[in-house]
């Protein structure tokens, strides 16, 4: 045998095997931590951490920009905004009992204390090849906590709390148990340092007293700075709930959190029961409703949702003219850029003749108004020649000279979902900030709309799934024919009551937010710090956004975007000075 061919054998099995155990190591799990052993304490953590209750010594205990030991809470936020921190509660060698949170002063912010709920992980999210899924290409997948340990993601108010989700907290020795707090600052609140103190006590025994410091600068933040959608189906919720009240709360907490809420709309009767919705007067006091984005109406009204009017034929036309002729009642019509109004024709179907034939149908049918009808479907193929007017590409096909491209020819282009490195993923076993980075990298390129596709998946319904499940008592929600198998995807809220027997469930009639919702908040928040430092100092924001997320979709293999929340803290705080030292009195 020739030397050459030896040595060539010799470099593949080199080579091979370094692959195999570089792949190997990826699957590990997050290394242990260091177990703590110190005394009891009480510490707080960024609104962009995910604390685990089995973390042991976290670097967070000793403090960073936000707390530090002995010191205050020192928080900043601009009126119209929401803002949040972690509290948290460690054991030392013994077990503390009947832990409680209380927030004083603060009178004229709104605030809400969360218990943070551990979800059971059997496994990571994963295929048919275990270093990818839905949420990652290959070489992306994040480090994660082990098979077996909880994932934090669901948010339970401290008023609402039943017994199983462990509040009066009980913190095992060693532990760490987690309260999510909330401010919501009115659009009226004057610039001051506002302040405020939480005790933290064990039955009888204090554990903490800390004062919070909370700069309000004068400019108001403005309501959703980012255009995204989140479909859900209302007719799931309240079933699974048991009230149609569910379905008004569902929507006043996506509103709450600067998203907008997308749902079935078949015919005109759709329309017109949820024209308040659509308008914006479910989100007035007269419904109950307070926080940001008062009044505010839908700025995307999708028609035909995921395909469900189906061919274009005399009635499905039928029943898209008396969806605009209602709109049109609400006063909503499409203006691209503004609010969108679109049919959707199909989902995920590239060679489907159906766009072409309801772009054909449209234009022949006579009407005005269905003429102007514009149609969209998800595809991610090179958007000019599709044969739609919004063409919705999955985040891993966005390419900024096609999206050029696209608009040169008169279309518009969206992004769907997410996937590393390209983007966030949605899923819980993700990196905590992803959805954080997903608003950056958002308003960073200036992609036109996201969309998520769905809210309330409590039924894996789909081919390959295993239908209705428990979403309090597993991580894993969804699965498909391929072998595919998800955490978190496709549920960004939980239910706040379960009608099945022996389904974990709580007295409240609505859905209850997760922590991933609350990094989309912050990422839609964080935007609109930029688009106001954008009208100070286009330069400097441009700076501070390029520092972030230079470039995203087109990286391989690890995100080019940071994947730990101190950046983030950063980026904001050096907007947060810009907007408040150069705004106008």
């Amino acid at each position: 045998m020739k030397w050459w061919i030896v040595g060539a054998a010799a470099l593949a099995l080199v080579l091979g095997g370094g692959w195999y155990w570089w792949q190997h190591l990826r699957d590990e799990p997050e290394p242990p931590p260091k177990p703590y052993t110190g005394a009891a304490v009480v510490w707080i953590a960024d609104d962009s951490a995910r604390i685990h209750s089995t973390d042991g010594e976290h670097p967070l205990m000793h403090g960073d920009d936000l707390w530090k030991p002995g010191g205050p809470i020192k928080l900043y936020g601009l009126p119209g905004e929401s803002i949040a921190f972690q509290l948290v509660v460690t054991a030392g060698a013994e077990r503390l009992d009947a832990v409680r949170v209380a927030l004083n002063g603060l009178e004229a912010a709104s605030t809400e204390r969360f218990v943070v709920y551990e979800l059971p992980m059997k496994r990571r999210s994963g295929g048919k090849n275990s270093d990818e899924s839905l949420g990652w290409r290959a070489g992306a997948r994040p480090r994660g906590p082990p098979p077996g340990a909880g994932l934090p993601d669901a948010l339970i108010p401290v008023a609402l709390a039943p017994a199983w989700a462990n509040y009066p907290m009980t913190v095992e020795a060693g532990h760490h148990r987690v309260v999510w707090i909330d401010i919501v600052l009115p659009e009226t609140l004057p610039a001051d340092l506002h302040r405020g103190r939480i005790e933290v006590t064990a039955g009888d025994r204090k554990l903490a007293d800390l004062a919070i410091e909370l700069e309000v600068a004068r400019v108001v933040l403005p309501y959703r700075a980012l255009r995204t959608m989140l479909y859900f189906e209302p007719e799931d919720v309240e079933e699974r709930v048991g009230s149609k009240l569910a379905v008004t709360q569902h929507q006043q907490l996506i509103h709450r959190h600067h998203l907008d809420t997308i749902f079935p709309l078949r015919r005109a009767e759709d329309v017109k029961r949820h024209g308040d919705a659509l308008k914006g007067n479910l989100y007035t006091d007269a419904h109950g409703y307070s926080g940001p984005g008062t009044g505010v109406g839908a700025s995307v009204v999708i028609l035909g949702a995921y395909g469900i009017l189906r061919e274009p034929d005399a009635t499905s036309l039928a029943a898209a003219r008396g969806m605009l002729e209602e709109l049109a009642e609400l006063g909503i019509e499409d203006k691209p850029g503004e609010r969108d109004v679109v049919l959707y024709t199909i989902d995920k179907t590239c060679d489907s003749p159906r766009s072409p034939a309801w772009r054909r149908a449209l234009d022949e049918s006579g009407d005005p108004r269905l003429r102007r009808l514009r149609i969209a479907h998800t595809c991610s193929e090179p958007p000019a020649a599709q044969p739609v007017d919004v063409a919705i590409v999955h985040s891993a096909s966005y390419r900024a000279e096609l999206v050029s491209a696209a608009q040169a020819a008169g279309k518009h282009v969206w992004v769907y979902n997410g996937t590393l490195p390209h983007t966030g993923s949605f899923a819980t076993d993700s990196w905590p900030v992803s959805l954080r980075a997903n608003a950056w990298i958002q308003a960073r390129f200036d992609v036109e709309r996201w969309f998520y596709w769905e809210s309330t998946f409590w039924n894996d319904d789909n081919k390959g799934g295993l239908g209705p499940y428990d979403p309090w008592a597993t991580a894993e929600t969804f699965h498909n024919d391929d072998g595919d198998h998800m955490n978190g995807d496709g549920v960004m809220v939980y239910p706040g009551r379960q009608l099945s027997q022996g389904w974990r469930s709580l007295d409240f009639e609505g859905v209850l937010p997760s922590i991933r919702l609350k990094q989309w908040r912050r990422g839609i928040q964080d935007a609109a710090y930029l688009l106001l430092a954008r009208h100070i100092d286009p330069d400097r924001a441009e700076a501070i956004a390029q520092s972030l997320v230079g470039r995203t979709f087109e990286a391989e293999g690890e995100p080019t975007w940071p994947t730990s929340h101190e950046p983030y803290a950063r980026a904001r705080r050096q907007l947060f000075e810009l907007i408040r030292d150069r705004a106008h009195p």
